[in-house]
């Protein structure tokens, strides 16, 4: 076959496109392959961690679907593809199955992305959603050709009760499973479909997740360095134990002296007004994240000592107790442990000031979801009120580390709990800095930060890639690794100013350039262009900035401040 007959062949009519080594599959898929998977045997051989009997217990040819438009909200098209359900039973009969969901396009790029889980996970990730922090012009993965798939990690939330989603940690098997053996065996059975279904294993196979998500990228790159090419870890659960106890620590003082919703606005000002201009532009963004944190000065807040009474209350409205001072002061600050959590660290860093007003999600205000809730805590607590600190931390103390539902967390103490509290973070903490074998066999991978987040510090992730570079030396982490940093940012990825309430621009693909980084070996840039875009075809472009690597900040040089040319990178210093 001539040449160009054979490259129109490839681009027209083939099911499976070639990749850069030449390989050309041995299967050609097609509806009957797919629906033939349906109790496909998968031994437990196949599978590198001691598991139970895999099910393959649905397949179906998906059909190719354009994108649509409900209302104001678009739906991604999607290709041609095979559609596979199944679970992974467990060894111990009393745990729950692992839930599996693997996507395999008719027109395949060779390729895989192993989708992140968020929070206590126990929702089946199905790999069909667009990738965290996308644009909405961004086409899904398995649009691009990638196969994708994801898991619920090895329980379901549904079976426990509402504001309990730790429950399932009462089980061995399933913490371990939530830990980093669900995503481990999902990838493998995820592996096992694919050379049957195509005829061959992917040739490149990444893994992208944010906040749990990110974790479980982490642990991956450090458990299982061989089976991932590269990996993106946005505003990862770095070091799981000490977020979680920082949380608590955060919450108890609320008890008595709870945080009012209402006090949010004006903690964004006096962060925005302190260090607002530290980027060059007066605009309600603190870009410049490291110069800000020693600046900020809640003192200028606090209530007078006169104030009491009721027409005190109106008063405190508008200032800050001591208490409440106290309580920002202690969130700003590390939480130290007694003791060495895995792999000797001793500490959680406290958080960034700024931003505290901005949505994190549609409609949850930032320090509102993640610290004051709507009302104070309550013993259990109220998932429809209670702040996402309180619900997530008392859950796993309880749950995981005194393994006793009704245990008043407001009485915890780590050093009684210390043996399992080590054990938890030797299962749970992705703080390991020895990435040497995942980056010797050439394994890329990309942190992101997001400045403003109040789910866990970016200072965690920051401190996290100093550990590396102090392991590895900066020019072997130079060469297979990138911290970039989003200021204003929340842990969703919202972000706007805080005195227009204008959005900034956080959108960004970071798929294509791990993928170009590891298939061509062309690192990402050292600055990243954000985007903030319509939501609605043509989906212009409403603003730009750049994403700098760490420790850089955009800092602005003029002209238009809507666009990231105007931008360049500077060195952020506290």
């Amino acid at each position: 076959m001539p040449f160009r007959s054979f490259r129109t062949f490839l681009s027209v009519s083939a099911a499976i496109t070639l990749v850069a080594c030449g390989s050309v599959p041995l299967v050609q898929p097609t509806a009957t392959s797919c629906a033939a998977l349906v109790g496909m045997p998968i031994p437990t051989s196949q599978i590198g961690l001691p598991s139970g009997q895999i099910s393959v217990s649905s397949a179906a040819l998906v059909p190719a679907v354009p994108d649509s438009v409900n209302g104001s909200v678009k739906n991604l098209a999607t290709p041609e593809f095979c559609k596979i359900t199944g679970t992974v039973a467990p060894r111990d009969r009393t745990a729950q199955l692992i839930h599996f969901q693997v996507n395999l396009p008719m027109q395949w790029n060779g390729k895989a992305v192993q989708y992140g889980g968020g929070g206590y996970n126990g929702v089946l990730v199905t790999g069909l959603t667009p990738l965290r922090d996308a644009a909405p012009a961004d086409p899904l993965p398995i649009t691009r050709g990638y196969a994708t798939f994801g898991t619920d990690s090895g329980h379901q939330a549904s079976a426990f009760p509402a504001g309990e989603p730790g429950t399932f940690a009462l089980n061995d098997e399933m913490l371990e499973n939530f830990a980093f053996a669900s995503y481990k065996k999902t990838r493998d059975v995820a592996v096992s479909i694919m050379r049957t279904f195509y005829g061959r294993a992917p040739s490149r196979m990444y893994y992208f997740g944010g906040s749990e998500g990110g974790r479980e990228g982490l642990t991956m790159a450090q458990r299982f360095p061989a089976d991932y090419d590269g990996i993106v870890s946005i505003v990862p659960v770095i070091n799981w134990t000490g977020l979680f106890h920082a949380f608590v620590r955060n919450e108890t003082p609320q008890f008595t002296h709870w945080l009012s919703p209402t006090k949010v606005s004006l903690i964004a000002k006096a962060t925005s007004d302190t260090c607002d201009a530290l980027d060059g532009l007066a605009d309600g963004v603190v870009n410049n994240y490291l110069a800000c944190q020693g600046r900020v000065n809640l003192q200028t807040l606090r209530c007078p000592d006169s104030v009491n009474g009721a027409q005190g209350a109106e008063v405190r409205n508008h200032c800050l107790t001591v208490p409440e001072i106290e309580l920002m002061r202690t969130i700003h600050s590390p939480y130290v442990f007694p003791f060495p959590l895995a792999n000797g660290i001793t500490s959680y860093p406290g958080w960034f000031y700024g931003h505290e007003d901005n949505l994190d999600g549609p409609t949850a205000v930032n320090l509102v979801r993640w610290v004051t809730g709507s009302a104070a805590p309550t013993v259990p607590p109220n998932a429809a009120s209670a702040a996402t600190q309180w619900l997530y931390g008392s859950n796993w103390l309880r749950y995981a580390i005194a393994r006793d539902a009704n245990f008043d967390v407001r009485t915890y103490r780590p050093e009684a709990f210390m043996s399992r509290v080590q054990h938890t973070s030797a299962l749970m903490d992705s703080t390991n800095p020895d990435l040497s074998a995942f980056f010797a066999r050439g394994g890329k991978l990309i942190i992101r930060e997001n400045g403003a987040d109040r789910a866990q510090s970016p200072q965690m992730g920051i401190n996290y890639y100093k550990s590396v570079a102090d392991r590895l030396g900066q020019p072997t982490v130079d060469q297979s690794a990138r911290l970039y940093v989003s200021p204003g940012s929340t842990h969703t990825g919202n972000a706007r100013s805080v005195t227009s309430k204008v959005a900034v621009p956080t959108m960004v693909d970071l798929l294509d350039p791990l993928d170009r980084w590891v298939s061509t070996g062309r690192p990402p840039a050292d600055a990243l262009v954000q985007t903030s875009q319509a939501a609605l075809a043509p989906h212009a472009n409403l603003a730009s900035r750049p994403m700098c690597l760490y420790p850089n900040y955009p800092h602005f040089t003029g002209n238009d401040a809507t666009q990231a040319s105007s931008y360049a990178c500077r060195t952020s210093r506290p």
